[in-house]
């Protein structure tokens, strides 16, 4: 019986829970890894994602088989047989474009264009219907734009963010990680498992990285992976500079120097992560 067999069985009798894979709080405490080989940790978590079971492979090999199988498994069974997709190949070239080109603003205008390039001419509507079962799956995240100014959500210059960091090293031709882009989306996914929603924020002057609710409560996010430049330091807390209100102002960096000023906080990613309370 399938999943959508059994959904349709159990009609209004059931509750269906979202499971993620691991925060980096939980391989800690799978890996019982110590405070000083947090970030050998968090540069593994990069490369090979936070599915439970793939922290008992120690081999590179075995740990790419899992992710593969395991993907593979969700794209070929609960999504192409599932929802009839027929175009497995543009499928999964729209799956590599949005993983490539994570944490920028989405376009669908680029994405056809990339595929009629490759070969692989689709309609619009077939492109949303793709995202939209990669979405549904869970394989990607949408984050809405969210306009600090004018108080609205944007449907347009979304982005999307992989659930698990994992899934590129087996679907994008990437043999090196852009520890930029592996820093922002795994702030993103602590962000949700801490019960945030979570937007982009588009100001007057460019954009937040995230802005997250909780509670009535909001705080503002940069996600910057290394502070020390001076110039980099400026660009993040300009960032904030047209935001009037009085929520709480965050740069997460994995530096341990306290760069903190004019009532913006820059907190280690380490502890961060490590803080159910935050």
């Amino acid at each position: 019986m399938t999943f959508l067999e059994l959904s349709t069985d159990l009609s209004g009798r059931y509750v269906s829970f979202r499971i993620s894979p691991s925060s980096f709080k939980e391989a800690v405490e799978i890996t019982n890894t110590k405070k000083e080989n947090y970030e050998d940790l968090l540069l593994d978590i990069f490369e090979w994602g936070s599915l439970p079971q793939r922290f008992s492979f120690e081999n590179n090999n075995a740990k790419e088989n899992y992710n593969r199988d395991v993907y593979d498994s969700i794209l070929l069974k609960d999504v192409v047989e599932r929802l009839g997709i027929s175009d497995i190949t543009s499928f999964n070239k729209i799956l590599q474009y949005i993983l490539e080109t994570e944490t920028r603003e989405f376009s669908a205008t680029n994405v056809l264009d990339y595929l009629d390039k490759n070969g692989n001419k689709v309609s619009t509507d077939t492109l949303y219907k793709y995202l939209e079962a990669l979405c549904s799956s869970f394989i990607i995240n949408r984050v809405y734009r969210y306009d600090i100014k004018k108080k609205i959500i944007l449907k347009t210059l979304n982005k999307f963010y992989a659930t698990d960091l994992g899934v590129k090293k087996i679907k994008t031709n990437s043999k090196e990680i852009n520890y930029s882009q592996a820093f922002e989306n795994l702030i993103y996914n602590e962000l949700l498992k801490k019960g945030y929603e979570v937007y982009v924020g588009k100001t007057k002057e460019g954009e937040i990285d995230f802005i997250a609710s909780k509670n009535k409560s909001i705080k503002y996010i940069q996600a910057c992976y290394d502070l020390t430049n001076e110039e980099t330091r400026n660009r993040e807390f300009n960032a904030f500079n047209s935001i009037s209100d009085n929520y709480l102002k965050y740069i997460i960096s994995k530096n341990k120097e306290d760069y903190s000023q004019n009532g913006i906080k820059c907190v280690n990613i380490f502890d961060f992560l490590m803080d159910d309370d935050f």
